[in-house]
């Protein structure tokens, strides 16, 4: 974050109030004293050969500022690319026990079940199965360390149940949707997904109906 203050304005001003409406005369202006007239420490500026102040950012907005840098799958973990229609094979492929499973029925009347990962995190990775339709839900809070932590271990345990699923397609699509990208019917592993991220929580849907 950076503030500059340009030497010309000042001079304009400050001869405007040195001398009112009569023809003004070469002012020179010492960019130190203004900072410190400013309330500006030695450490808190520097002065441009232009005579612009740039005025620094502390350590703490700084940090403010950092984006988290969620997790994006290397590909080194081998995961093999079982399809869609098998929702025990995914999970095996992907090496994930879900902690619950939840069993309901789709819009279409078909039975659903949800998987619940939680990894002991408060955070879960979520994983619904249906003969229609297949939802990932994962999370990408950055409000305290803890938060994140979690949400970066369900993001790593869906690009596990998304490779199992489509292979190289499947982890390009999460990371895609977790770097802000947003799906709207576009194929991932031959069939239409739709999937964005808002407010720390992500999805994708993918119809195999």
């Amino acid at each position: 974050m950076m503030f500059f203050i340009r030497k010309g304005l000042l001079i304009g001003l400050v001869t405007f109030g040195l001398v009112g409406c009569s023809d003004p005369e070469p002012q020179v202006i010492d960019m130190n004293e203004v900072a410190a007239e400013a309330g500006l420490s030695e450490d808190e500026y520097v002065i441009h050969e232009n005579g612009a102040i740039e005025i620094k950012a502390s350590e703490e907005a700084i940090q403010t500022e950092d984006k988290v840098s969620w997790y994006q799958d290397d590909l080194s973990e081998p995961v093999e690319n079982v399809g869609m229609l098998d929702a025990e094979a995914i999970l095996a492929s992907a090496g994930l026990e879900p902690d619950e499973i939840e069993e309901s029925v789709d819009p279409e009347g078909e039975p659903k079940k949800l998987y619940i990962i939680t990894d002991e995190t408060p955070l879960s990775a979520w994983f619904s199965h249906s003969p229609n339709n297949i939802a990932l839900n994962w999370y990408q809070y950055s409000d305290e360390p803890k938060t994140t932590e979690y949400s970066q271990q369900s993001l790593k345990d869906v690009y596990k149940l998304a490779r199992a699923m489509a292979g190289r397609e499947g982890a390009d699509a999460v990371m895609y949707l977790s770097n802000g990208g947003k799906y709207r019917s576009k194929p991932v592993g031959g069939y239409p997904a739709t999937g964005q991220c808002n407010d720390g929580i992500c999805f994708i849907h993918i119809n195999i109906s």
